[in-house]
This record gives structure tokens, C-alpha cells and sequence, in this order.
């Protein structure tokens, strides 16, 4: 697992503005799209867009880590022995890839946190983050569907309802609602 995480986290880091700019010659500005007026766009195209929107913003305010930070973790990892990256370093990265634009890499870490989560609310809460990262990579419903199913699922599977879950079940909705 180390070995994959390791081939698909490359050393440099790319601007958002680089990745970004083939996706803004194809695509409205998301303003365009969520600005509440007649545009022509259905309800569920505007709220799309709107919670794409609204993930955007999240990441892209959020303080994260510096790239140096970046590298030096990913160091960190790649020279590990152990089998599983803790948690919250996923997270960090998670979040650092996203507030980059580097949605397929932040997608590859979740999909790796899932698989080091020890509970189901963490399981779910790393399927979640992937199914952000995959809707603002690729708008593929087909794909981000089954990742909210498996979320929910993983919700309705857990012992507790402690924060951790309201928060998972909360993202969960917000998302649901988003894509419908």
C-alpha cells in the first residue's frame, strides 16, 4: 500500500490555477451557473454546481499545510514501514491536494485513508472526501453515487451517533441533496 501511495503522490506540487484552467475553458464560471437567475439550467444543474461551489470554497480557504510540509510528509510515508499513515496525516494531505486542485491525487489518498479507517464513521467520512474530490475532478455521477451509498451505509452500520457521525451524516446530506 505504501508503494502506491508512494507512485501516485508525485514530489512537486502543481498550482490550482494550471490544473484549473483546461476545466475553465470547457465549463461556465460556477458563478454563471449558481448566480439564482433564469439561465436555462435546471434546479439540479444549479444545486450541482452550487455544492461544487461550495466544496471549492471550503478547500480553497482552508489553511493547510505548506508544500515543504507536503514533501516532507510525503517523505515521511514513502520511508515508513508501518502499514497504515495515520489518520489526521491523511486528512492533511487530503486537504492540501485539494486546496491545490490536484482532485485525482486527493482522491487516491481517501480512497487509501478507507482502507486504513478502524471504524465505520472514519470510513465513512473518507468516502465522502473522495466522492468531493471526485465531483469536482469529474462531475461522474456513476461513480460519486455508489461512494454516497457506501458512506451511508457505513453510517447506518455504526454503534454511536457521536459527533464524528452527526458530522459524517451532515456531509452526507449536504452532498445527497446537492446531487439530486
Amino acid at each position: 500500500m505504501l508503494v502506491l501511495l508512494a507512485v501516485c503522490l508525485p514530489l512537486g506540487s502543481t498550482s490550482s490555477s494550471v490544473a484549473a484552467q483546461p476545466r475553465d475553458a470547457v465549463r461556465p464560471p460556477i458563478s454563471v451557473v449558481t448566480d439564482g437567475g433564469d439561465n436555462g439550467l435546471s434546479s439540479a444543474v444549479r444545486a450541482q454546481a452550487a455544492l461544487k461551489a461550495r466544496i471549492a470554497l471550503k478547500y480553497r480557504e482552508m489553511a493547510v499545510i505548506s508544500d515543504d510540509q507536503y514533501r516532507i510528509t510525503q517523505t515521511a510515508i514513502r520511508d515508513n514501514h508501518a502499514h497504515q499513515t495515520p489518520l489526521h496525516t491523511s486528512e492533511m494531505l487530503f486537504s492540501k491536494c485539494m486546496h491545490d486542485g490536484r482532485y485525482s491525487e486527493a482522491s487516491i489518498i481517501a480512497s487509501l485513508a478507507v482502507l486504513d479507517s478502524n471504524t465505520p464513521v472514519e470510513r465513512a467520512h473518507f468516502t465522502l472526501l473522495q466522492a468531493e474530490a471526485c465531483l469536482l475532478r469529474q462531475d461522474d455521477m456513476r461513480a460519486i453515487r455508489p461512494l454516497l451509498q457506501q458512506a451511508a451505509d457505513e453510517l447506518a452500520h455504526a454503534g454511536t451517533h457521536d459527533d464524528a457521525w452527526h458530522q459524517a451524516e451532515a456531509m452526507l446530506e449536504d452532498m445527497q441533496v446537492g446531487l439530486l
